[in-house]
Order: structure tokens, then sequence, then C-alpha cells
């Protein structure tokens, strides 16, 4: 096992890509999804997996991809930002997660056939000796792997595969669908229960504006009671950025957490 995983660290260990892994890994179990958000449909997964982790005394890695593959794919679907993936990483290492593997999804990546990304991504650099994913869960070009396929290709890799049943729907709904569709419909206490806390968005502060990486969820335009990095706040959203209206001007990193539309906010 690397000497940077030998205890559960406080922030998660974060790769960029399979050639940031170090070579003297070791073996893992690997989790593997979107995580958009870390909702808690996610965290009963990652829970499940960190079960698994230290029944076989292993580091637990959470594999996720940037960005969202349906954007690279250009597929019909709302692929609006609900966490970084510096963000996507602090909250895996809350919910039990020893290393974060940023996967860059390309083209290229997405090419590859269920049998290519089980040997290379997962067997190969990540050591894989077990990986719990989603019930539904799907992988390689056109999506041509499912759960079934993955025991099958881990069988002669040498890693189990625990296919994890999503959270049944009289628990609340919690797909990072879901969540974009309660943001965008101003619904921020829809969005607080699936995500299990509240929106937050994370930019730079230059002057009474913040600056948001694009395609970021957000609830509609207005002011809202928020959190600026801790503190209490009000503030507007815009049609592409933030403005905090009230409070001396300030510049560098920003942490909003959107709790409720203020009075009056339109």
């Amino acid at each position: 096992m690397s000497a940077a995983l030998r205890s559960r660290p406080a922030r998660a260990t974060l790769w960029h890509g399979l050639d940031d892994v170090p070579p003297d890994l070791g073996p893992t179990v690997l989790t593997i999804g979107v995580f958009d958000g870390l909702h808690r449909g996610h965290r009963s997964l990652i829970g499940r997996a960190r079960r698994t982790a230290d029944e076989r005394g292993l580091p637990l890695v959470m594999v996720t991809f940037d960005p969202h593959p349906a954007r690279v794919l250009g597929l019909s679907k709302d692929t609006a930002t609900l966490s970084t993936i510096a963000h996507r990483a602090e909250l895996a290492a809350a919910s039990g997660v020893d290393a974060v593997c940023v996967l860059r999804f390309t083209r290229e990546l997405a090419g590859l056939s269920p049998d290519a990304f089980a040997a290379h991504c997962l067997a190969g650099r990540l050591g894989a000796r077990a990986v719990v994913v989603g019930a539904n869960f799907t992988f390689g070009a056109r999506a041509a792997g499912d759960v079934d396929a993955l025991r099958e290709l881990g069988a002669g890799l040498g890693f189990s595969v625990e296919g994890v049943p999503l959270l049944p729907a009289s628990n609340g709904a919690c797909s990072s669908t879901y969540t974009r569709n309660c943001l965008r419909s101003g619904d921020l206490p829809g969005a607080t229960h699936a995500l299990g806390r509240p929106h937050r968005v994370d930019g730079i502060r230059a002057g009474d504006r913040i600056v948001l990486a694009p395609n970021t969820a957000l609830p509609p335009t207005g002011r809202y009671r928020a959190t600026l990095n801790g503190g209490a706040a009000l503030v507007d959203v815009l049609d592409d950025a933030l403005r905090v209206a009230d409070g001396a001007p300030g510049e560098g990193a920003a942490a909003v957490t959107f709790l409720e539309r203020a009075e009056g906010g339109s």
C-alpha cells in the first residue's frame, strides 16, 4: 500500500488521471461513478464500499470522471455541475474515501471496450481487488458493459464485484438529475433533502462578484440567504455570476451555501 494511504487522511488524496497514481499503491477497493453532488444515494454506495474495504483491510478509492460523460458524448441531458472536483473529494473523504482518482473523460476513454476499461483502468494501475458500484452501472463503449459483465471480467482479472441497489423511492428522490431539477425550479428544500445538506457552489470572489465555472448548477435568479465561507450572507444569483449583497468587498476563494430565498427576493 502506498505510504500516503497507510492511515485514513482527513482529506482524500486526489489523483488526476492514472499517471498520477503512485506505482506502489497496492491492492484496493474501488467504487466508480460520476458522483456529482455526492448525494445521499452516492453516500449509501460509498458506505457499502467502505465496509468492504474495512473487511479486507484495503484502502477505498473513488473513481470519478471529468467532464461529465454525457457532455462529451453530446447526450441531451442536464449536466449542470453540482460539485467541483475539489468539493467532491472533500465530501468523499467525509464519507470514508481514502483517495479519489479523476479520469479525464474523452472520446478515447469512451471508446474503450468493457474488457479494456476493466483491465487497464481498474485491475491495472488502480489494483482493484473489489469493485462496488450501483446496480444500474454501465461502462465501456456505448455502455456495453453492465454489472454482470463487470463481474465476469473481474473473475478473470482478480477482483470481485458488488452491485448495490439504489435507495428506495420511499426515502425520497436523490439522483443528481432530480437535484438539478429542484435547483432550477427554486425548490431548495427538495435539493437539500436529495443532497443531505444545503447546495454549495465554489468560485472566486472579486469585489462583490463571485465568478463561477461555466455550467454551475444554480437556483433561479434572485436574492438568497446563504453562507459565504461559513459566515451569514445575502447573495444575489445573476445570469452568469453571484453578487454579495451585504458586507465589504473581498477577494479570493468563495464557498457559497444556499439556505433559502430571502424575503422580497425576486
